[in-house]
Formats: structure tokens, sequence, C-alpha cells
């Protein structure tokens, strides 16, 4: 591993940005956790669609009726956490959430997303609504295959691409000779400035 905090932290990037690429990657599936309406810490997994390094933006997308939408709405503070287990790499990483819905970036986002991710959203009852048995949640007619692209545009009003930008990153690296960890966090001028921090 290196000693270079200004490797680390270009490296951090790296790996996110293959984590939104590559879905063998372990950053892919990362957990979002937001503060609920109750005041109670949610956290879920979701899948890492984009990452825009010199921007610090992380997204995912999200379903407008899920119960994130609202918590972040309340309260745009987000924590990330991402763990790679063959590189024995977590990063925690602090953000700032906004949910865009309507817009370029939102028709950019999905555009950019396979039928089969896009087939969700066209989910009838809201995420988390209450029902009488075990259901996939979608119209009898997709269940079964893949939509054709006009089938999943009624379920465009249900999505949303959640842009986060980050604001503080805990990188550590698990090695059995000693773990490694180095703190990075945005200063007034929007610059990152990193430092070691015990493991």
């Amino acid at each position: 591993m290196t000693d270079s905090l200004a490797n680390i932290l270009r490296s951090c990037w790296n790996e996110l940005g293959r984590g939104a690429v590559d879905r063998r990657h372990g950053f892919h599936v990362p957990v979002i956790a937001s503060l609920g309406l109750d005041g109670a810490p949610q956290a879920r997994a979701v899948v890492l669609r984009r990452v825009i390094a010199e921007a610090g933006e992380i997204h995912c997308h999200t379903d407008l009726r899920s119960g994130k939408v609202a918590e972040i709405s309340a309260n745009p503070r987000v924590a990330w956490h991402f763990y790679d287990e063959g590189r024995k790499l977590q990063l925690r990483i602090a953000a700032m959430a906004e949910v865009v819905a309507d817009g370029p970036r939102a028709d950019d986002a999905w555009t950019r997303s396979a039928v089969t991710s896009r087939r969700c959203y066209l989910a009838p009852r809201a995420p988390g609504e209450p029902c009488d048995a075990p259901s996939p949640n979608l119209p009898e007619a997709v269940r079964d295959r893949r939509p054709t692209e006009e089938e999943t545009q009624p379920g465009r009003a249900n999505f949303a691409l959640v842009v986060t930008r980050a604001t503080a990153i805990d990188w550590l690296y698990l090695a059995s000779e000693g773990h490694q960890r180095a703190r990075f966090a945005l200063d007034i001028n929007g610059a990152w400035q990193g430092g070691w921090i015990e493991p």
C-alpha cells in the first residue's frame, strides 16, 4: 500500500468509478444511510450508478415513492459505506444528497438505465407499502420477461436520480501486518485535505 495521501485519494475515486461500471467490483452495491423521519438511521443497499470524481459526486437511483426521498428532502445528509473484500478496502463517505426527478440529469440517468433496471419503476405500489403475501410488485405483463423500452416508459414518472456530493472520506485498508487509515475532508475552498488517523 502507498504512503502518499494524494495517491490514496486518487485511488478512492478510481475504485468508486470502477464500482459504478463493473458489477463484479466490491463497490458496485454499497450501502447508503439517511436519517429517518422518526430520527432513527435508515440504511439500505443500492446499486452504484455513476461517479463523477471531479465534482465529488456519487449517484444512485430511487423510486420517487420510496422512504429515502422524504428522508433526504427533510435532511440531505447521508453516509455511504463501501467494502471490497478482495481489496480489503473500506470507504465511509459523508455526503449531501439531492433527489433529482426532472430535467436533463434525471432524463440522462433514465436513458442510461437498462430496461431490466427500469422494470422496477413500473411497480404499481410504493416500495415498503404493506401487502398480503410475498409480492414482486410488478405488473403481470412484465413479471416473467424483459420489457421493451416502450413498455418501461410509464416507469419514468416514478424514477429519480439521487446525486450525492462527498464532503468527507474515511479510507481503511485492512492488512494482517497492520491496518492503515486516512481521512479526507473538503476545506472551505472546496479542496480535499487529508491526514493519517489511527485504524
